[in-house]
């Protein structure tokens, strides 16, 4: 099997168009690594917060999926998530139950 180049760049741009959910994945896990790097944090809180938003991410594209969101805004979601973090996700979540529940 021979490397086709135009192959390669079809494969990047079906992922930073969200054909693929691992463009989004990607983009928050480089997020949150810059963010905790940024932040100072030990490079074991950075990879376990990046993998978190990395999961985040994929568990967000599947229910746009569902709930028939367009593709083309997976990178931006894994973008937002990353930058936020999966403790302001998870803060977020939680009062938005908590109301929803009252």
């Amino acid at each position: 099997m021979s490397f086709d180049e135009s192959q390669f760049f079809d494969l990047l741009r079906s992922w930073w168009h969200g054909d693929v959910p691992i463009g989004g994945v990607v983009m928050a896990i480089i997020m949150a690594t810059l963010r905790m790097s940024y932040s100072g944090e030990t490079w074991k809180a950075t990879i376990v917060e990046a993998l978190l938003c990395g999961a985040l991410t994929l568990t967000a594209v599947s229910a746009m999926n569902y709930l028939g969101i367009s593709k083309d805004v997976t990178v931006a979601i894994g973008g937002f998530i990353g930058f936020l973090g999966a403790n302001k996700i998870k803060v977020i979540v939680n009062k938005l139950l908590s109301k929803k529940l009252k």
